[in-house]
């Protein structure tokens, strides 16, 4: 469980050295035999070496699950123009694992470029070979990186590179000194600093996003691109005005400054809570609209015999308390069809629940053999046991080893927290979730009885069967087993647009201006995104409450709201991130006040002296510095 969200904080560090640079190694190993007490034997020596290869990434894109996210996320079109954009990847050393000048290893090799729209250079997919010196145009400048020279990589390789004109690459670069200021590394961290989370890097742009236009942010490689010992420059080799300057791209995005209401806050705030929960639109009829109200849909039903009609569904999601429960095991799905005589429908919910948890259960063979034979094994138990009842009835005691294997018991407190069910099974009906919505729900106990028994009902066929498994189904649930289990469902832009969105849940009614005491706060069982822009949380216990916000290690770094013509400005916070006061400010200094880049290290500078900060202002002071705040938007439920 996670420790209470007052005692949790950010830490900000200045880098991540790999414990190996990339490169060839040798490993010699020599042992020398010798006696003192014969000279018959001879000394002898005896060695080995062995060459390995640290391969650190290099030129080729990066998978997209190697990117923990981006900021301002790809596709928004949220207002961000006071944002530094920026790229955080789940390697916490990658950006250190080679360097933009051979002078100082300590330095990141990685660097984001923010184009315009009229700027965007057209990425190109070439091969590895294409890159060498000799094959590229004369108007084309590219160092000289000596490829050939590491294992592993092939002539065949594909890379991306990006041409940008060397007069524009003049004001958008960043120096060597603002590229060490704008990679860091973050983590979560208990009162103890003790870890809570694995170590994220992140790169922050220099250049702020134009409003009302789209922006391109390229993650671009600069390894050996730097010379000099000290504060070196960006090699051009010689490059003229209208020349290009080519460089590897390892990934890029896209993003417009043109919506105010598609930012983290204001999508929340702006989410379709009619109705709370998961229930189509009414029809107006008292009939349908008794069903309606509990989530139900009206579905296809295709007969064994041929005959097609509708019939009622409704997922585990429920909008109440469900107060059936399944008492009995059943031989068959159809034992679960329930037929409203008033209306003519039937109802499929819980026989399709059944289904479905024997079709997953018999899908995942491990889980279907080890549960065969376990059930097997128990069934001969209860025989032996009932045959010792008979013919000695004089026993006072007969004991039955009934342990759940822990392959089995996991699968089934998978399947109680909806764990492995196909998405359509969850939300039948696309109007119960529209987009940019958040709906609340129950977890119906009697469908997940349901889908239980249906996985228990493997190798039930005969009588007995059923029988043998009404005594062996004592498989040890998760400890929510008499807990209520309720939850909500987001459908938003903000599941996509900000991986690190943290949850927390109430047992009560918390109004907006009010604190909500940690005594109420729920376990969640489960928090997983189901797509790209759906997540699915559960707690135990009934939530009336939710808090979404954003983790610290997700919050973005930026300068203070401004409009076109205003001097730009930061207010200062201290180096735990807090806010010092609303009128301490410094001026934000510009290399190009036109195209919006910033001067970072006499922003550093100036940071520090506006904080008297007297030790080394590096990387993690000013991403600590430049965050910006982060809204908590709160959810009561309606009906729960």
């Amino acid at each position: 469980m996670s420790a209470p969200i007052s005692k949790v904080k950010v830490q900000f560090i200045e880098y991540r050295q790999p414990p190996l640079d990339s490169g060839t190694y040798k490993v010699k190993v020599e042992q020398t035999i010798k006696t003192k007490k014969s000279q018959k034997i001879t000394e002898e020596k005896f060695q080995n070496t062995l060459s390995f290869f640290v391969s650190g990434h290099r030129f080729a894109r990066l998978n997209p699950d190697a990117i923990y996210a981006v900021f301002p996320p790809a596709g928004n079109l949220g207002e961000h123009s006071n944002a530094l954009p920026h790229i955080t990847l789940k390697r916490g050393t990658l950006p250190w694992e080679r360097t933009i000048n051979a002078a100082d290893s300590d330095l990141p090799w990685l660097a984001l470029l923010l184009f315009r729209e009229s700027e965007k250079p057209t990425p190109q997919i070439i091969k590895l070979e294409e890159i060498k010196r000799e094959k590229i145009p004369p108007k084309i400048k590219f160092t000289a990186l000596n490829i050939d020279d590491e294992a592993g990589q092939t002539p065949e390789d594909e890379l991306t590179v990006i041409d940008v004109p060397k007069k524009l690459l003049e004001q958008i670069l960043p120096s060597q000194e603002d590229v060490a200021l704008l990679a860091h590394v973050n983590q979560l961290t208990d009162a103890d600093n003790k870890s809570l989370s694995e170590p994220l890097a992140t790169i922050l742009c220099n250049r702020l996003p134009k409003p009302g236009e789209v922006s391109t942010v390229h993650l671009v490689a600069l390894e050996n691109r730097y010379k000099g010992e000290t504060n070196g420059v960006f090699d051009y080799q010689g490059a003229k005005e209208d020349d290009l300057i080519r460089l590897v791209s390892l990934t890029s995005w896209s993003f417009a400054c043109v919506n105010s209401k598609h930012n983290f806050g204001t999508l929340l705030e702006n989410i379709n809570r009619n109705p709370d929960t998961l229930r189509l639109p009414s029809r107006e009829n008292s009939d349908v609209d008794r069903y309606l109200d509990w989530g139900y849909v009206p579905l296809p039903h295709a007969f064994r015999q041929g005959d097609k009609t509708v019939s009622w569904y409704h997922s585990p999601l429920s909008s109440g308390k469900s107060p059936d429960r399944l008492s009995n095991p059943v031989p068959t799905a159809d034992a679960l069809v329930r037929y409203d005589s008033h209306n003519g429908l039937f109802d499929v919910s819980y026989a399709a629940a059944w289904q479905l948890g024997r079709m997953l259960t018999l899908q995942n063979q491990p889980i279907a053999v080890e549960l065969f034979n376990w059930k097997r094994s128990q069934a001969q138990s209860l025989n032996q046991v009932q045959q010792q009842v008979l013919h000695l009835p004089f026993q006072e005691e007969i004991s039955h080893d009934n342990q759940v294997p822990t392959a089995i018991a996991n699968w089934f407190r998978d399947l109680e927290l909806l764990k492995h069910i196909p998405f359509n099974y969850l939300v039948p009906d696309a109007q119960l979730l529209p987009p940019e919505s958040l709906r609340f729900f129950w977890v119906d106990s009697y469908w997940v009885d349901c889908l239980q028994d249906g996985a228990f009902s493997i190798g039930r066929v005969t009588p007995t069967d059923l029988t043998t498994d009404a005594q062996t189904r004592t498989i040890d649930k998760s400890e929510t087993e008499d807990q209520i289990i309720t939850g909500f469902l987001l459908h938003s832009e903000v599941v996509s647009g900000w991986p690190g969105l943290e949850v927390e849940g109430y047992s009560e009614i918390v109004k907006n201006a009010e604190f909500a005491g940690s005594n109420k706060k729920l376990t969640i069982l489960r928090k997983e995104r189901l797509s790209d822009s759906i997540l699915l949380c559960l707690f135990q216990r009934e939530v009336k409450t939710v808090d979404l916000s954003l983790k610290g290690s997700s919050v973005n770094c930026g300068v203070d709201p401004f409009k076109k013509g205003d001097q730009i400005t930061k207010g200062l916070r201290g180096l735990d991130g807090t806010q010092i006061t609303p009128e301490r400010k410094i001026n934000v200094p510009l290399r190009n006040a036109e195209l919006g880049v910033i001067d970072i290290k006499e922003m550093a500078k100036k940071l520090q002296q506006g904080l008297s900060c007297p030790e080394k202002f590096t990387s993690a002071q000013f991403a600590a510095t430049t965050i910006e705040g982060s809204p908590k938007v709160r959810f009561c439920s309606k009906s729960i």
